[in-house]
């Protein structure tokens, strides 16, 4: 019972000077590390790239733990023996980060997890729904500079983990994905 109530009066204390933010971030990632498994045959990867949006929803402190949740559109493009993979996936997720002051800076340092909801591909030029599943794992590192009290924008980069499977045509990606990112974000 103790313990109960010293969560509470934790999670009331830390409401009081907890606010929300929202954020809109923009990304370019190439893959560096990546196998690619077609009908059970290994395909030889000869460029991969990552871009897309990403909007953020966090509720915590100005300084210190915030916790949210993040919609994406993740677009992939993938070359590959003289053959090209593009899709792209619509994501929701959850986001966990730390904010403290460096210099005369802000610095985030942050974590995501994000499922797949929905896909599209693109063939020979004609958009189609796709049946891709998986998760994709980040971590990055953003360093945000003040434009104003509440308005903010930040540089950083980040490693990214890919599992993505598409059953119908049998097929697996898996890979790390360095990525640089740029957002603007507002805080209420």
């Amino acid at each position: 019972m103790k313990r109960l109530l010293f969560v509470l009066l934790v999670l009331a204390g830390i409401n009081v000077f907890a606010s929300a933010f929202v954020s809109f971030d923009s990304f370019l990632g190439v893959g560096v590390s990546q196998q690619l498994i077609i009908e059970g045959e290994e395909q030889q990867i000869d460029a991969f790239t990552n871009y897309g949006v990403q909007f953020n929803f966090d509720y915590g402190l100005h300084r210190g733990l915030r916790f949210g949740a993040i919609v994406s559109s993740q677009n992939f493009s993938v070359r590959f023996e003289n053959e090209s993979l593009n899709f792209c996936l619509f994501c929701l997720g959850f986001e966990g980060m730390f904010v403290m002051d460096f210099l005369d800076l802000v610095l985030q340092v942050s974590g995501e997890g994000h499922w797949i909801l929905g896909s599209i591909s693109c063939e020979d030029g004609i958009l189609s729904q796709a049946n891709y599943t998986g998760n994709l794992f980040a971590g990055k590192v953003m360093f945000e500079k003040f434009l104003s009290e509440n308005l903010s924008v930040a540089v950083g980069g980040g490693l990214k983990f890919l599992l993505v499977k598409n059953m119908t045509s049998s097929m697996d990606l898996t890979g790390f994905i360095p990525y640089a990112v740029l957002r603007i974000a507002y805080s209420f």
